[in-house]
């Protein structure tokens, strides 16, 4: 099966806990490793202020997830960050090795 890396960087609510977060991190993880996929890094980064208020929030704490899968795999994560009231905004990149 043919795999791609991408590069996913999603915002959380700054009122979550180091703990929520965490286990928010390892949800979205464990969802690209079940359909296929590899994750390299999974990280949090620090609470920071939005350049302008997204669903009513002023600061967020930004995540990342470096990963590699087949191309279904980023459609469907971002579809998850849609509907997921945990995220405030996700975005995903094709990453260039």
């Amino acid at each position: 099966m043919n795999t791609r890396a991408y590069e996913a960087l999603y915002i959380v609510p700054a009122n979550l806990d180091d703990e929520a977060v965490g286990k928010n991190v390892e949800k979205y993880k464990k969802f690209i490793e079940e359909h296929g996929g590899t994750v390299e890094k999974a990280e949090k980064w620090d609470k920071r202020k939005l350049s302008y208020p997204i669903k009513g929030h002023s600061e967020g704490n930004y995540c990342l997830l470096q990963f590699s899968a087949p191309a279904k795999v980023p459609a469907e994560l971002s579809r998850l960050f849609r509907i997921n009231d945990e995220v405030v905004r996700g975005r995903i990149y094709l990453r260039e090795e």
